[in-house]
């Protein structure tokens, strides 16, 4: 079993519609959170319907300001796709960033998915 996702590039992209998923109820994706990293909107049409409604399950999106693989405006319109998304930016690129800042937002996040912290 797992409690969340964490997906990086293709795979946030991948992530973010299982989140979708799980979001309008699947039983096949009992997840209670992600971390998308240079996450994108898939733009094939087929994938179109799982961004028609907000995704209600709690994520963080990892955007790299100088992202030159998944550009800084693609990750902030997935973000957008998603209710009360929690946005880190980092001036770095395609990566997934490691400083203790980066560190500390990661750890914030995740400590409200712990048993006793609140959900």
């Amino acid at each position: 079993p797992f409690d969340g996702l964490l997906g990086f590039s293709q795979g946030a992209a991948l992530a973010a519609m299982v989140c979708a998923l799980r979001a309008r109820g699947d039983p096949r994706f009992p997840v209670a959170f992600a971390v998308l990293v240079a996450g994108f909107a898939s733009r094939a049409p087929a994938h179109g319907r799982f961004y028609r409604e907000p995704i209600a399950l709690p994520t963080l999106h990892v955007v790299g300001d100088t992202d030159a693989v998944i550009a800084a405006a693609l990750s902030r319109e997935l973000a957008r796709c998603f209710v009360e998304p929690v946005v880190l930016t980092h001036p770095g690129g395609h990566f997934i960033p490691a400083a203790a800042a980066q560190k500390k937002a990661y750890l914030e996040f995740l400590e409200r998915f712990c048993p006793g912290q609140g959900q």
